[in-house]
């Protein structure tokens, strides 16, 4: 019996079965088709030996002038910056107290410390650096004391426990003295959605009975970033969180912390919590998505673009001899994401579709609306490649090229059948690369 070639059809179909997809693949792990055949992903290769605290989230690689390239990372508990291989923490500070404002108790036979600080704002999880302190007098010394810490549990608005690096003796009877500053990073954020209601949903368990509502919401959502180079710097946010700024030439000899875009900024007008943050490319604009208004200072607005001055980080005040202003969105209750082609900024909001042009002087930006019936899956589920904006929906996959198109798709039906909404926010979008 002569030998017969099988020719399969590429792609995999699971939108029928196994029996009737005659001639085709119904399944697959970790492959893709390259020339109608079936050829396994490259898989993945460590950039570094070195470890980082927290589940990564966000990535962003940029070159600076001497050729120096760096990464930004950020994670729900932290932020850093890549370079050689080596990761700088450059989480930025929430607070930092007088000296004197923190102190320390100890129990014999226990590495759990209890600080006492008045309205601390932490929440579990949380880091702080302390300074200045001095020793309890037996194996809590300075040197313990003074480092970097996690906060293991709250006990109230005004005292929270951490585990030291020493167990301390019947000797550690002292305070730490009156010279101890603490270093609060900003609250830590969820590395997992947790919906539905009571004890352990959502912002439930983030503090304890007593402690301030709007504490315990700091951590009510996943952690998300979104981040974006400014020539050499580097801007970053928390998703409805705060704007920061980390200044490369501040950073030389060693990585300083980032601050937040307001402390930067002369400008009373400079947005301080927003959506997403990027730079337009071709006219250089920072642009805040779902951010607050100049009138509003501190209270968001879900469906508010502002834009500042042309190659400025600080001025935002919106004048008739600059080019800063805003725009809001009209249809849909939030932004979801925007996306950045070639030619124009891609607007999602819950609902719609927008595109955002440069248009300059007087208006600088103009925005329109493409499509009123069209959902993305999250913040992270659109990637552009040059013109071109792919995104996962609610219930569709799209194209953008132009106009909105739904993208054939023969796995449709087995990936949005068993998809867990609840974890929506961990889908991510990425344009792969051969080595």
């Amino acid at each position: 019996m002569p030998m017969t070639k099988l020719q399969f059809r590429p792609g995999i179909n699971r939108e029928t079965t196994s029996y009737t997809n005659e001639g085709g693949w119904f399944d697959c792990d970790k492959i893709r088709f390259r020339y109608g055949v079936p050829e396994k992903i490259g898989g993945w290769y460590k950039i570094s030996g070195n470890t980082f605290q927290g589940t990564c989230r966000a990535l962003h690689p940029w070159v600076v002038l001497d050729g120096t390239q760096f990464s930004g990372v950020g994670t729900h508990l932290k932020y850093y910056i890549e370079e050689g291989g080596a990761y700088y923490d450059v989480t930025p500070l929430r607070l930092t107290t007088s000296a004197g404002d923190v102190t320390f108790s100890a129990s014999n036979g226990s590495a759990v410390i209890t600080a006492s600080d008045t309205d601390h704002g932490a929440i579990q999880g949380d880091f702080v650096t302390f300074t200045g302190a001095a020793t309890l007098g037996g194996n809590i010394t300075a040197d313990v004391l003074n480092q970097e810490y996690e906060i293991t549990e709250i006990v109230n608005a005004n005292s929270y426990k951490f585990t030291a690096t020493a167990t301390a003796n019947s000797s550690d009877t002292g305070n730490g003295g009156g010279s101890t500053v603490g270093k609060y990073q900003i609250n830590i954020g969820l590395d997992t959605s947790v919906g539905g209601s009571g004890w352990g949903a959502g912002t439930w368990g983030r503090g304890t009975w007593g402690s301030s509502s709007s504490l315990i919401a700091a951590g009510a959502t996943l952690r998300l970033w979104s981040h974006d180079n400014f020539g050499e710097d580097l801007l970053m946010n928390v998703r409805d969180g705060g704007i920061y700024y980390w200044d490369r030439s501040d950073s030389s000899s060693s990585f300083v912390r980032a601050v937040a875009l307001s402390d930067e900024s002369s400008d009373a007008k400079t947005p301080t919590i927003a959506k997403q943050i990027l730079v337009s490319d071709v006219d250089r604009h920072v642009i805040a998505f779902g951010c607050d208004p100049e009138t509003a200072i501190g209270t968001q607005d879900p469906l508010l673009i502002r834009f500042s001055d042309q190659e400025s980080l600080t001025t935002w005040t919106t004048t008739s001899t600059n080019t800063a202003g805003s725009l809001r969105v009209g249809s849909g209750s939030e932004i979801i994401c925007a996306v950045e082609t070639k030619q124009q900024i891609i607007v999602f909001t819950d609902v719609s579709l927008h595109t955002m042009q440069f248009l300059g002087p007087p208006f600088t930006f103009g925005i329109r609306q493409i499509s009123g019936n069209t959902t993305i899956m999250s913040p992270m589920a659109a990637k552009a490649v040059d013109d071109t904006v792919f995104w996962m929906g609610k219930e569709e996959f799209y194209v953008y090229s132009g106009g909105v198109q739904k993208l054939p798709c023969t796995v449709k039906s087995y990936v949005f059948n068993d998809f867990n909404l609840g974890q929506s926010l961990k889908v991510f979008s990425g344009s792969p690369r051969r080595l």
